[in-house]
């Protein structure tokens, strides 16, 4: 792993040279604020463009299934491309998953559900995975959804008779603690309101007799203003736990992909993405999790706490890709 320390008078300045120097792939791993300069730790692995940080859930090679099967390989190949163009898929996106298609082409049928997961990281199995240990923070520009996204996981973790703490930062948009507490209302769970108990709910986790999962709300960000920047890198400091994107899926590709950059920096690992039925074109989803490893995990077609969150596949995922 490669490491080095960066610099600069603001945060914006330090993020810009930390991507001049390391890449895009790079991770933000440590944070200092002194005398008015901001310094950022930063690393970059060595096969950071070929490595997720995280597991990848992939569909054994030989399973093919439903109308993503193909009897030669000129259809496969040809069925990944429509779908690339169809989706907003760059060069590189297309290219990667053919090279990662060819190695089936000796299987017969060929399926391409396979190929997919092999160069997207899909976690259907995300929250069942989770631990008390950890908590669970949403980040994501403003309007992705996460405070929907926060209720729905509250309401699955209490139908699995699971003990839940929610705790929101976001006190900026109008509106936004009534809209959450309203939720919790109907779930009979109180809300915690503020920064002022951050470092409760966090050492709460790290109690190894803790069997209750916290749940952190946080304000949707614009990251191209040097406030939001801040606001993060501040967040980062005082929260050693990796983070979990929310995303619209009717981002477009080049937005997207900027956004998951922006967070990557700041152990963001897991990406959930909303929006699933206000769309047909799920480009921004995938290349923001192409773009920088981020495990997809879960998708939500319904604003209604009562429709939950569903677990996202590969298999699911080409579903949505192929043509109707």
């Amino acid at each position: 792993m490669q490491q080095t320390k960066i610099t600069a008078p603001s945060m914006s300045q330090a993020l810009a040279k930390v991507k001049e120097t390391l890449g895009q792939d790079a991770i933000i791993v440590a944070t200092e604020e002194h005398q008015g300069q901001i310094t950022l730790t930063a690393a970059i692995e060595d096969n950071a463009s070929s490595s997720p940080r995280l597991k990848t859930i992939e569909t054994p090679r030989r399973t093919v299934t439903g109308s993503a099967v193909y009897t030669n390989p000129l259809e496969a190949i040809k069925a990944v491309c429509d779908i690339c163009d169809e989706h907003q898929l760059g060069y590189n996106f297309c290219e990667q998953w053919l090279k990662e298609l060819s190695n089936d082409f000796i299987v017969s049928p060929i399926g391409i559900t396979r190929s997919l997961s092999a160069i997207i990281p899909f976690c259907p199995y995300w929250l069942d995975e989770t631990s008390p240990k950890q908590p669970i923070i949403l980040v994501g520009p403003q309007g992705s959804g996460k405070t929907v996204t926060i209720a729905k996981i509250a309401a699955i973790l209490l139908s699995q008779k699971r003990k839940v703490k929610i705790l929101t930062l976001d006190t900026i948009k109008a509106g936004g603690i009534s809209q959450l507490q309203s939720y919790l209302d109907s779930m009979k769970q109180p809300l915690l309101v503020g920064k002022q108990h951050l470092a409760e709910a966090l050492r709460r986790c790290e109690d190894p007799r803790n069997d209750e999962f916290v749940l952190i709300d946080t304000p949707g960000l614009n990251m191209l203003k040097e406030e939001d920047q801040s606001f993060l890198y501040h967040f980062f400091q005082e929260v050693n736990y990796p983070l979990t994107l929310v995303l619209a899926a009717d981002m477009n590709p080049v937005d997207a992909e900027e956004v998951a950059r922006n967070y990557y920096f700041f152990n963001t690992q897991t990406l959930i993405a909303t929006r699933f039925d206000a769309t047909k074109h799920y480009g921004g989803l995938l290349s923001a999790a192409h773009t920088c490893g981020l495990q997809i995990a879960a998708y939500s077609d319904s604003p209604a706490i009562g429709d939950g969150l569903h677990s996202l596949t590969a298999e699911k995922m080409i579903e949505y890709l192929l043509p109707k």
